[in-house]
C-alpha cells in the first residue's frame, strides 16, 4: 500500500503563510505572482490545453526535433564524463527540471540519458503541486526502477534549494533543465538564482521563447496570438473569478512592452483593464480596485539568440550548442557552467 504513495517535498517557499502572503501582495499591487495560475489542478489543466494546443514544443515537428538533438548531444557528453569516471567513483547524476510543467520534455530527456553505467535521480520541480506529480508521474510509467522525487518550490525564494540536494545526494553531478521558464521571469531576478543552481562543470539545458525573423518587434507581433486568444484568456481569467470577480468587470488585454530594466528586450503582457470600481476582501484584507485601473496578469518576454548568449554569459554560463527550429519561435541551448 506504501507504494501506491507519491512522496513529494515541500520547500518553506510553498509554505502556507508565505505563499498566502505573496497571494494578498499580488491583489494589493495589481500584479498577479505568475505562480498563481498554477496553484490549482483546474488551473494547471488548463495551462496544458493551452502548451498542447500552441507551443512549437508540442506542434511543431522541427522544435520537437530540436529538444531531441541537445538531448542527444546530452547524452555524448555524459558518455565522456561515464569514461573519466572510475570503478571506485562510477558517474552518479541529479536531473533537476526547474519548472517541470507537463514532463514531457523531461520524458525524452530521461530516455536519452538514463542507463544501467550510471545512477540516475530526477527530480521534477514546480511551483505547483499538480504539475510536480504530473511530471513524476509521467516519467516513472516509463521508467519505474528511476529513482524519482517531486519537489514544490517557488523559485524566486528557493535559493538554498540546491544545496538541500546536494546534501541529499553528495557525490553526484547535477543536471539542471530550465525549459520553458525563462519568459516569466526578469532576466535579472532569475538569472543569478539559476547560476546559484550550477557548479563549475554542471550542464544546464534551457530554452528560450524567441522573436522569430530579422527584425526583433515585427517578430513578437508575429507570434502575439499565441498569447491572444480565448484559451490563454480563460487561463489567466480564473485567478480572478476565484476571488470573486467577474467576467463582464473589465476586459483582457495583451500589449508589447519594454522592460523597464533591460531596455533591450521587451515583452507580451496581459492586463485585466476594469471597467468599474470593485471591492473584495482577501481573509482581513480589503481589496480596492478603482474603474480603469490595470491588473497585470501576465508577461512573457521574448529573446533573440544573441541576447540569451550575452546574458547567459555575464552569470558565468558558457553556451556550448543551440538548436532552432524552421520558425524561430523557440531556442533550445546545451550549457555548461565555467
Amino acid at each position: 500500500m506504501l507504494g501506491k504513495f507519491e512522496k513529494v517535498y515541500v520547500h518553506p517557499s510553498q509554505f502556507s503563510e508565505r505563499v498566502y502572503q505573496d497571494y494578498l501582495s499580488s491583489f494589493s499591487l495589481k500584479e498577479i505572482n505568475h505562480k498563481f495560475h498554477y496553484d490549482s489542478f483546474k488551473q494547471s489543466q488548463k495551462w496544458l490545453k493551452i502548451h498542447e494546443e500552441f507551443s512549437p514544443a508540442r506542434q511543431d515537428d522541427n522544435c520537437i526535433d530540436a529538444y531531441a538533438k541537445c538531448f542527444q548531444k546530452t547524452a555524448e557528453i555524459l558518455d565522456g564524463f561515464s569514461v573519466a569516471a572510475t570503478q571506485e567513483h562510477p558517474l552518479s547524476l541529479n536531473l533537476i527540471s526547474l519548472g517541470c510543467g507537463g514532463g514531457e520534455k523531461d520524458h525524452l530527456l530521461v530516455s536519452h540519458i538514463f542507463n544501467t553505467q550510471r545512477a540516475l535521480t530526477y527530480y521534477p520541480v514546480d511551483v505547483s503541486l499538480s504539475l510536480a506529480i504530473i511530471s513524476a508521474q509521467k516519467v516513472r510509467s516509463a521508467f519505474s526502477n528511476l529513482s524519482i522525487q517531486p519537489i514544490v518550490c517557488d523559485l524566486l525564494q528557493s535559493n538554498d534549494l540546491i544545496s538541500l540536494i546536494n546534501d541529499k545526494d553528495k557525490d553526484k553531478r547535477n543536471i539542471i533543465t530550465f525549459f520553458g521558464m525563462i519568459p516569466n521571469f526578469s532576466p535579472n531576478e532569475i538569472l543569478p538564482i539559476l547560476s546559484n543552481f550550477l557548479e563549475r562543470g554542471d550542464l544546464l539545458l534551457f530554452s528560450a521563447n524567441l522573436a522569430p525573423g530579422f527584425d526583433y518587434l515585427q517578430g513578437i507581433q508575429k507570434v502575439l496570438p499565441q498569447y491572444d486568444n480565448e484559451l490563454t484568456k480563460e487561463w489567466l481569467i480564473t485567478v480572478l473569478l476565484d476571488v470573486g470577480v467577474e467576467r463582464e468587470d473589465g476586459t483582457i488585454q495583451f500589449q508589447i512592452e519594454e522592460d523597464s530594466q533591460n531596455h533591450h528586450i521587451q515583452r507580451i503582457a496581459a492586463y485585466f483593464e476594469l471597467k468599474k470600481d470593485l471591492s473584495f476582501n482577501l481573509g482581513d484584507e480589503l481589496i480596492e480596485w478603482k474603474n480603469r485601473e490595470r491588473i497585470r496578469l501576465f508577461f512573457s518576454y521574448r529573446y533573440t539568440t544573441s541576447t540569451i548568449k550575452e546574458m547567459l554569459r555575464s552569470y558565468g554560463i558558457d553556451v556550448l550548442a543551440y538548436w532552432e527550429p524552421a520558425s524561430q519561435e523557440e531556442g533550445v541551448y546545451l550549457c555548461q557552467k565555467f
